[in-house]
């Protein structure tokens, strides 16, 4: 399994960011390639995503521990799992932690795209994108 790790500052409140962390619906506005995403109850979740010029369903598992301040993703085909660790700064700031752990021969199998160090960086440079999107999404809701 490799893995990454990534964070992210954002200016709200740890509350807000743990909120949107549960907006299944509303990971399509900053994940790229997420096209629909729905939660089947508290544990459940489902995602279309667009691969190229298709599109997969993948079925996760949702789990928060930590109180409120871990959520832990996992999909089975192609195994990942992410979790996403919310940690006060003060007040009115806010630090998210990605870390992500993938098989990347199963990754590359699923979604196409690069081996080895490309396909890490692809990686990378998707998660960062990812969790600017989300900042700017929850920092212009101020």
């Amino acid at each position: 399994m490799s893995r990454l790790e990534e964070q992210i500052n954002v200016d709200v409140p740890a509350q807000e960011v743990w909120a949107q962390l549960h907006r299944i619906d509303e990971y399509p506005m900053f994940v790229d390639g997420v096209r629909a995403a729905a939660a089947h109850g508290s544990s459940r979740a489902h995602l279309d995503i667009r691969i190229g010029d298709g599109e997969q369903a993948f079925e996760t598992r949702l789990a928060d521990r930590g109180n409120g301040q871990v959520m832990d993703w996992t999909v089975d085909s192609p195994e990942l799992k992410c979790a996403f660790a919310v940690n006060p700064l003060d007040d009115e700031h806010t630090q998210l932690q990605v870390r992500l752990e993938y098989d990347p021969e199963a990754v590359r199998a699923a979604f196409g795209g690069p081996k080895g160090f490309a396909q890490v960086h692809a990686i990378e440079e998707t998660v960062r994108a990812d969790l600017e999107k989300f900042k700017d999404l929850l920092e212009k809701r101020q």
